[in-house]
Parts: structure tokens; sequence; C-alpha cells
């Protein structure tokens, strides 16, 4: 299984999601001609899920918040604290 985040940057959030994942087609999400845009970027691919969980943890520290989970594509994660 492969897993990327996306990165917003209007309402800073973070959240984690599987590759095969509608919301994120493969780090290229719903705007699939592009990576990145003004409102946001995906990140990874990331092949282990621990790997997605650490790198969306250190980014999240940098800009002040709670990672999440998708609800989509990994509701059993959500309660589950990505912090250390």
């Amino acid at each position: 299984m492969t897993y990327y985040f996306y990165t917003y940057y209007r309402n800073p959030k973070i959240t984690l999601h599987r590759a095969d994942c509608g919301f994120c087609k493969k780090g290229k999400g719903m705007q699939t001609a592009r990576s990145h845009n003004g409102t946001g970027r995906w990140r990874g691919s990331y092949s282990q899920f621990e790997q997605a969980v650490e790198a969306a943890r250190l980014l999240s520290e940098q800009m002040g918040v709670e990672p999440t989970y998708c609800q989509r594509c990994l509701p059993d994660q959500g309660s589950v604290s990505l912090k250390n």
C-alpha cells in the first residue's frame, strides 16, 4: 500500500490518505493536472504507513496543527493520535 498526505494552506491542516483514495488519486487529488495549487500541496509517496505518519507529524509541528486521517480511506485510524 502507498500513502500520501495533503497540506492545506488556507486553513492549516494535514490529512493522510491511501494512494487509491478518490480524494488522493496517487497524489494528484481532485485536480489531477497538478500536485499543488494555491490552497495546498500533496506530499508523498510513502511505501509504509509509518513513514507517512512520521513525515506528516514533522510537518505538522512546523505548521502548528494536528494531522488527521481521511475518513473515507483510513476510517479505522481516526481515533489514533499522530502525536509522539
